[in-house]
């Protein structure tokens, strides 16, 4: 009888120990193209981890544990970073993170911004104006006490170096619960854009996130279908020198992605970087002899403004026979690209662009979106 008395009061134990921990019933939500992030789905919780973001980041993760408003933390959670849902009122620091709530219909949680000369959507360009929507400053510049004022739930940042660390300390210090996003960083199109399915999940807005994303996909390729049943390939250049360094992105980055995904041959196609890297002018004159297309010049709009950068290109072959296109089609009065907004959510429109400068008339609509040509 006593052995009895303590096997029963020791299954008390067990299940109030086991209630107290993390629940263990879990599903991990695999993403199909991103790798930045990845969401795991309990019973009574979701725990989304972000990882390395911010450019040269090795080995760093940021885990946050969303509960529904209402819900008591478990002891388990009580040392994490735990963000009741759905948001109410969010900060955004980029210019994309507007991109991705307008998406799945939640730009009207957007109490603050940053940089609000580059803001393209309407909406809160119209609110900038109102006083709706405040400017809460940038990285160094930050006005804190701006921040505090709007009672934000959340803040989303990015960062492009560590340095973004010492930002996000000083808010987590002074109460606001911060949230990296990071999909600048990836190498897929369609990978940048499912962040959003990382972002729906702090509003609540799961399946319209997943329904935007499927229906973004479908587009992108058949797009891409289309482009690679064509054998001939243009040879495709990119960027603008600054003082004699001319950065071009490395042969499994985002924008290398995108021209192969489009049916051209990018010059820099067989170096194995991710990320932007360095070519001397001269080198470049080798690289680039035979490119039909010339991508992403800087912020200039006539051939014109290319030679008054450097007076070389009036005797580069690229200059004088390639096709050049710039991504500057889509600019607010302010100078800001809707190319680095709207186009992290739509990659199958900067597709259909690349496929008609890459193959003009293969596709129904000609008409350019980010794009357009230098005369």
């Amino acid at each position: 009888m006593v052995r009895l008395s303590y096997f029963i009061i020791f299954l008390f134990i067990l299940i109030a120990c086991s209630t107290n921990q993390r629940d263990s019933s879990e599903k991990n939500n695999s993403t199909k193209y991103a790798r930045g992030f990845e969401i795991t789905d309990y019973n009574s919780f979701k725990k989304i981890t972000v990882f390395n973001p911010w450019e040269q980041a090795k080995k760093i993760a940021f885990s946050y544990y969303l509960m529904n408003k209402g819900q008591i933390i478990p002891d388990s959670l009580k040392k994490e970073k735990v963000i009741f849902t759905p948001i109410e009122r969010v900060i955004c620091l980029s210019t994309s993170h507007i991109a991705f709530l307008d998406a799945i219909g939640e730009t009207a949680k957007i109490k603050g911004i940053s940089g609000s000369q580059y803001v393209n959507n309407n909406e809160i360009r119209n609110k900038i104006q109102s006083g709706e929507v405040v400017d809460v400053g940038y990285d160094s510049g930050l006005n804190y006490e701006l921040i505090l004022q709007q009672k934000p739930d959340l803040v989303l940042v990015y960062g492009i170096g560590s340095e973004v660390t010492t930002y996000v300390r000083k808010m987590e210090d002074l109460g606001l619960t911060v949230f990296f996003i990071a999909e600048y960083l990836e190498e897929s199109p369609l990978g940048k854009t499912e962040w959003i399915n990382c972002i729906a999940p702090l509003f609540g807005k799961e399946k319209e996130a997943n329904l935007f994303f499927k229906s973004i996909e479908s587009k992108y390729n058949l797009l891409k279908e289309k482009a690679n049943s064509i054998t001939e390939k243009p040879e495709v250049l990119v960027g603008l020198p600054y003082r004699d360094a001319w950065w071009i992105p490395g042969g499994k980055s985002y924008l290398s992605n995108l021209i192969a995904d489009a049916g051209g041959d990018y010059i820099g196609k067989d170096n194995s970087l991710d990320e932007s890297y360095v070519v001397s002018f001269e080198n470049l004159l080798t690289m680039a002899g035979n490119a039909k297309v010339w991508l992403n010049v800087g912020s200039v709009k006539s051939k014109a403004e290319i030679i008054a950068t450097d007076e070389r290109f009036a005797k580069f072959p690229s200059f004088n026979n390639a096709r050049i296109y710039n991504n500057n089609n889509r600019m607010n009065p302010s100078g800001g690209n809707d190319f680095w907004e709207s186009g992290a959510v739509y990659p199958d429109r900067i597709l259909h662009d690349f496929i008609n400068i890459f193959h003009p008339g293969i596709l129904e609509d000609s008409e350019l979106i980010y794009y357009r040509e230098i005369n």
